[in-house]
């Protein structure tokens, strides 16, 4: 068993380059736990690469020393975090996926639906990480991130004035406008925190369908004027007024729902 062990660890050691091997034998109590752990460590380390295909799984159980069930639930909770995908084919099998920003904003919007963010810790980061987007806009913003962000607004006016207009289909109208600021940035870790926790928002406005907030139009147009003018103090004024209006109707709505 040790020679077919070390064989199977040979055919996959060729992948990184070098002689480390890339994983060890793993009690097999909870042993699925320590495979996605080792995956998961192998490519922090960049051992195994975005586009690299694992071995078999046969081959895995045996590196492993655990069960084929231990190494498919293993990849199953791989897959469920983004980390790896399946392809299926002769030429498939299980691959580490690229970075997907979704994975972010997905994660975050579970720990909101658990109840593990509150909406005041989400109403105090929205501020502070839209202030310091604010910042950068008015240092590196173009004419175009400008005519972008008027667009917008131009278009979600049509559907803001209309009270009838609710769900998923106008909250993404509305909070697209959050991705443009933070595109404007020209910084895209910035633009994954903010879609991650405007997703949040989008989700609770689509859960609640609270009255649409009058003035919209006016205030983001006035808005996009404070940064066209690159005065970042009065355009993180009147964002930070803004989203505490909108968190004020929120929280007053789901108290209603709630009884």
């Amino acid at each position: 068993m040790a020679d077919k062990v070390q064989s199977a660890g040979d055919s996959f050691e060729s992948l990184s380059g070098d002689d480390t091997p890339l994983f060890t034998r793993v009690k097999p109590r909870r042993g699925f736990e320590h495979v996605s752990e080792q995956i998961r460590a192998a490519v922090t380390e960049g051992r195994i690469k975005p586009g690299g295909r694992l071995p078999a799984e046969r081959d895995m159980a045996e590196i492993f020393g655990v069960s084929r069930q231990g190494v498919r639930e293993a990849l199953r909770g791989l897959e469920m975090s983004g980390m790896v995908e399946s392809r299926p084919g002769v030429n498939g099998g299980v691959f580490i996926r690229p970075g997907d920003p979704a994975v972010v904003t997905r994660a975050v919007n579970d720990l909101a639906s658990l109840g593990a963010l509150s909406s005041e810790s989400l109403l105090e980061a929205r501020i502070l990480l839209t202030s310091d987007v604010i910042r950068l806009v008015c240092e590196r913003a173009t004419e175009e991130d400008f005519v972008r962000l008027d667009e917008d607004i131009a278009k979600v006016e049509r559907y803001t004035d209309s009270i009838e207009e609710v769900g998923s289909t106008r909250t993404i109208r509305i909070t697209h406008f959050y991705t443009l600021l933070a595109e404007a940035t020209h910084n895209e870790v910035l633009v994954m925190l903010m879609n991650s926790l405007a997703s949040v928002v989008q989700a609770r406005i689509t859960r609640v369908s609270p009255r649409p907030l009058t003035n919209v139009g006016e205030m983001r147009r006035q808005f996009v004027a404070s940064l066209r003018e690159r005065d970042a103090e009065a355009a993180i004024t009147q964002m930070s007024a803004h989203l505490k209006r909108l968190e004020e109707q929120l929280s007053e709505r789901e108290q209603e729902l709630a009884g």
